[in-house]
Parts: structure tokens; sequence; C-alpha cells
């Protein structure tokens, strides 16, 4: 493994209660390899005899809505592809050419998204609208 950070599309996000100075950068990058390696650990927690300090993966806000245009783009781009299965959710879905969506409920996020965009709908009542979507998955 090259010891250059990779791309990917979410960075580190350190959390705690005492003890995040003393995470240094060496530690840093080893921890995103780290979970870089091992994509289905949600997060890790570094106990710190000062406390503990959560690391996750901090994705940007449009990250859903980067998938579903990169999953149009290969629906149009290749008609020999007629679905891909998102493996590993609790309600497996498959996004079609019709349904191009990572998630079964992806229209209604594109819904949100754009009522918010048109000024519709507030930012927290997209929030809760979100969550309810959450719940229901």
């Amino acid at each position: 493994m090259s010891k250059n950070a990779r791309d990917h599309p979410w960075q580190l996000l350190l959390t705690g209660d005492g003890g995040l100075e003393q995470i240094d950068a060496a530690t840093r990058r080893i921890l995103e390899q780290i979970l870089e390696l091992f994509t289905e650990v949600r997060g890790l927690v570094v106990h710190i005899g000062t406390g503990r300090v959560t690391v996750t993966r901090d994705f940007p806000g449009d990250y859903a809505a980067q998938v579903d245009q990169l999953l149009s783009e290969i629906f149009k781009s290749n008609p020999a592809v007629t679905g891909i299965e998102f493996l590993g959710l609790k309600n497996p879905h498959t996004a079609t050419s019709d349904d191009p969506y990572w998630s079964a409920a992806g229209k209604e996020y594109a819904r949100i998204r754009a009522a918010v965009a048109r000024g519709e709908m507030t930012p927290e009542q997209a929030i809760a609208a979100y969550r309810s979507l959450s719940a229901a998955d």
C-alpha cells in the first residue's frame, strides 16, 4: 500500500472528551488507512490516558446525490447494464435506468433536495423529512 493518502470521498473526523491533541499526524494517517481497509467498520474509538477519541469518516453533505448522478451516468453510457444492486443495506435496493438511485427512497430524497433548492422547504423541514425516510429504511 502506498504511504501517500489515497483519494476518497471522505475526510477523517476526530471527536472526543479529551486527548484530541495527542493524536498526531502520523497516527491520523494510520487510522485513515485502517478505515480505508476495513470499509465495513463505521468508526474507531482510540483510548487515551486523558479520554477517548472517536474516529469516523466525514462525508460531504451531497455524497448520496453524487452516487445517484454516477449511477445515472452508467445507465446512460452503457445500455448493457440493467441494474446495480447495493449489497450490505438493511433493505437491499437495485438501481435501474428507470430508478437510478442508490436507495429505494432515492426518488423521495431527490424530491426533498429539489424542494429545498426551489425554496419550497426549509433546511429544518428537509432534515425532518430525511430522518423519517431513514427511519423507514
